[in-house]
C-alpha cells in the first residue's frame, strides 16, 4: 500500500513554486548587492569595481551553499543573473514613461546573460573550492 501524505509531501518539498532557502538567500543577497552598488557613486561606470565583489561573493555563496556540482552551478547562475539584472534597474535613473519599461525589460536581459555565465563559471569553481577543503578536513 501506499502511502499519498509521504508522495504528497515529497512533490511539494521539490516544486518550482516554492524555492529552497539557499536559493530564497542567494536571490536576497544579490538583491541587495545590486542595490548597494546601484548607490555607490564610486562604482558608477566601473565596471571592474561590481565585477571583483560580485565574483567573490559568488565563489563564497557556491562554495557555501552548494550541495553539488550541479546545485552550486545554478547557484552561480542565479546570482550572476539576478544580480546583472537588478543593477541595471537600479542604477537606471531616466525612466519617464511604462513605454521605456517595456523597451528596456528585453534590452536588460541582454547583458544579465553575461552575468548568467560568468555566474556558472564562477559557480563551479566555488563548487573545486568546496572540494579542495572538503577533502582536507
Amino acid at each position: 500500500m501506499i502511502n499519498l501524505s509521504t508522495e504528497g509531501d515529497y512533490m511539494m518539498k521539490y516544486t518550482l513554486a516554492k524555492p529552497l532557502p539557499r536559493y530564497r538567500f542567494t536571490m536576497l543577497l544579490a538583491l541587495v548587492t545590486a542595490f548597494i552598488f546601484s548607490r555607490l557613486s564610486i562604482a558608477q561606470g566601473k565596471a571592474l569595481l561590481n565585477a571583483v565583489p560580485w565574483g567573490i561573493l559568488i565563489l563564497l555563496v557556491t562554495a557555501w551553499l552548494g550541495t553539488g556540482n550541479r546545485d552550486s552551478l545554478r547557484l552561480g547562475a542565479v546570482f550572476g543573473f539576478l544580480v546583472s539584472y537588478a543593477y541595471l534597474w537600479f542604477d537606471n535613473k531616466n525612466i519617464h514613461s511604462f513605454t521605456q519599461v517595456l523597451i528596456l525589460i528585453p534590452l536588460i536581459i541582454l547583458p544579465s546573460m553575461f552575468g548568467l555565465l560568468c555566474g556558472i563559471v564562477l559557480g563551479y569553481f566555488g563548487w573545486k573550492i568546496k572540494q579542495m577543503f572538503m577533502t582536507k578536513t
